[in-house]
């Protein structure tokens, strides 16, 4: 009989101490899952300091704009500026009025720092690179000669990225298709639109080679809208340069894990 109490004892002394290694257990793992998520939640919706980078031809430079608001890098700005994980943008502008791609090789080694620092870098780049083909074949034009000159813009296109990427491979690096100013100024090429769109789908198709990459199509913006062009009926007016601005921001929205996961502070 005392061997029975004894045992009993025991057994209810067991219980007690699983009892309470039970409890101890099940109410440190919420503990620490909650804080866990807190913390997480606190990485996730404090503002950053986002620094941006234009590279680029005329349209990052923002020819056109009779706002004289910066074109679509200086609308896009204000419109990171109220983004909710945003706190403050600065902005890096070195587009420039006639750049082809191959001239933006020397612009990027020539800002490097800025390269590092850039959270976001912006490009508006290759229609100076079309009209060298109208301007050098304009009596012969045809869709083979936009065809051979595109396989080369996409090989300088690759080098110019890999040059970026290497420099600040956390970069998100946004690019700006070509839209079509040409319908009514180039009639003896009735492919032009495909000429546009030959080269907007082989320069996404280049971006999807590197990380951190975007691509914005910007071409159905523009068809038959001549109230989005500037009086030189090539670069876009203030009209133009706020849908393209609205239209990158929308992107940027859709992949803002991308660009704000790691801004430099």
């Amino acid at each position: 009989m005392q061997i029975v109490k004894k045992w009993g004892l025991l057994f209810l002394l067991f219980i007690y101490c699983a009892g309470c290694s039970s409890q101890q257990v099940f109410s440190d793992k919420p503990e620490r899952q909650t804080k866990h998520a807190s913390q997480q939640s606190a990485e996730d919706f404090l503002p950053k300091d986002i620094h941006v980078l234009a590279l680029g031809d005329s349209l990052t430079e923002g020819v056109g704009d009779r706002q004289g608001r910066g074109g679509y890098v200086g609308r896009l700005q204000q419109r990171l500026k109220q983004h909710k994980g945003v706190r403050t943008v600065s902005v890096v502008n070195l587009g420039k009025r006639g750049l082809q791609l191959n001239q933006l090789d020397a612009v990027v080694h020539q800002h490097v720092a800025q390269i590092k620092r850039a959270d976001l870098i912006l490009m508006t780049i290759g229609g100076n690179d079309i009209m060298k083909v109208v301007r050098s074949h304009f009596f012969n034009l045809s869709y083979e000669l936009f065809a051979k000159e595109q396989k080369r813009f996409a090989e300088r296109l690759d080098h110019l990225l890999a040059t970026i990427h290497a420099a600040n491979p956390d970069a998100t690096i946004v690019l700006v298709g070509l839209y079509n100013p040409f319908s009514s100024s180039l009639p003896n090429i009735p492919e032009i639109n495909k000429v546009i769109d030959q080269w907007n789908n082989g320069s996404n198709q280049v971006l999807k080679h590197y990380d951190c990459t975007i691509f914005v199509n910007v071409k159905d913006l523009f068809d038959n809208r001549d109230d989005m062009l500037y009086s030189d009926e090539f670069h876009p007016n203030e009209i133009g340069y706020e849908q393209i601005a609205r239209r990158v921001y929308d992107k940027l929205k859709k992949h803002e894990e991308m660009w704000l996961r790691r801004s430099k502070q």
